[in-house]
């Protein structure tokens, strides 16, 4: 991780994008609707959207602060910003949030396999062989993961195809009249969403490793997050337009219970295919998380390699995600994530951009 990435571990634009679109597209396809709804009531699909507006702005300030250290990860040039001893700091936060947030992924994909498919079957089995595959897989470069991310994006197909078995269903009154809620609700209801389309704070730390034009950089991030605001708005529409009000209030996955009503005759448990859909995308989800936790790991210890903080990790995070994987402990974990990533999307890359303003901060290039 010195100044200059080199280009044999460097991704495209589009595996930038696929990357990202990876990592956004996760465990919130199936709660999201009904967190939502839980604050913005039928308004909640306009809390999707707001959310995915506030993350584009997230994104240009990120991609600001990225375009003036371009050769340079966020622990490369923090130092140049704030000081070695501050910069670990930050480093040592940000590694810490991606910790829990993988947690939270892995924990959320125990609980809700436990509940659908596998009662039986002890948590410690999937945590063990989730975790064993990540780790093989992120120990390599971010070459190798991109490319198993492009060829796993294929499946998004799957999820849109949920749009159109749904339309006879849908009850559009539903969701009238529009905005009833009011602006406080759906605004609130938007930070519920964050959670669920995080994860685009991770361009700090890939945006040298791509070799593209930083207006490209820009574009494979603002559309990798427009596509899956898109994606949880519409899945969000389904929802609200599906189930009543009332009865959404008492539906944690209402996804899930969509699709199990569904007859194609010679399917009959479509819910499970698509929890098996759900699940790539849980677990390329909780790769990236922490992958990049591995990195900063890395930087901190000041290890010349990520590998061996993936191994402590992946340990560490067995017992932590097999722990919190009661629904109280998620709700919990899911709040304080929620707004911890408002600091680390929002806050501290727009202190650290107008530091680099005022100080006069650029990456000195050839």
């Amino acid at each position: 991780m010195g100044g200059k990435v080199k280009r044999e571990a460097s991704i495209s634009g589009w595996q930038l994008f696929f990357f990202l679109l990876q990592t956004q597209v996760g465990v919130g396809i199936l709660t999201l609707p009904y967190e939502v709804h839980q604050v913005a009531g039928r308004d909640g699909w306009l809390s999707v959207l707001l959310a995915g507006f506030f993350i584009q702005i997230g994104i240009f300030v990120i991609w600001l602060l990225a375009c003036r250290f371009p050769e340079k990860t966020l622990a490369d040039f923090l130092p140049l910003l704030v000081g070695r001893v501050l910069s670990i700091i930050i480093i040592a936060f940000y590694t810490l949030f991606f910790f829990v947030v993988a947690s939270q992924v892995l924990a959320i994909f125990l609980s809700i396999t436990a509940d659908w498919a596998f009662p039986r079957t002890p948590s410690v089995v999937f945590a063990v062989i989730i975790t064993a595959l990540t780790i093989y897989l992120i120990q390599e470069d971010v070459r190798v993961i991109a490319r198993f991310y492009v060829l796993m994006s294929f499946l998004l197909l799957g999820v849109l195809l949920v749009f159109l078995l749904m339309w006879n269903y849908l009850n559009v009154y539903y969701l009238l009249p529009i905005g009833s809620s009011g602006f406080k609700a759906i605004l609130s209801g938007s930070q519920k969403a964050l959670f669920a389309l995080n994860g685009i704070e991770i361009l700090l730390w890939l945006f040298p490793f791509t070799q593209a034009e930083n207006k490209k950089k820009w574009m494979a991030a603002a559309g990798a997050s427009l596509v899956v605001t898109i994606i949880y708005t519409l899945l969000a529409l389904c929802a609200f337009a599906y189930f009543s009000i009332v009865k959404l209030t008492h539906v944690p996955e209402p996804v899930l219970y969509m699709i199990k009503s569904i007859e194609l005759g010679i399917v009959e448990r479509l819910d499970l295919i698509f929890l098996s859909l759900w699940a790539v995308f849980s677990i390329t989800s909780f790769m990236s998380y922490l992958y990049i936790a591995a990195m900063g790991a890395a930087k901190v210890v000041n290890a010349k390699h990520h590998k061996k903080p993936v191994y402590v990790l992946g340990v560490l995070i067995v017992p932590l995600a097999i722990y919190t994987s009661n629904a109280e402990t998620i709700k919990i974990l899911g709040r304080i994530t929620g707004t911890a990533a408002i600091a680390f999307l929002f806050v501290i890359p727009l202190f650290l951009l107008l530091v680099a303003i005022i100080r006069r901060k650029r990456e000195v290039t050839g």
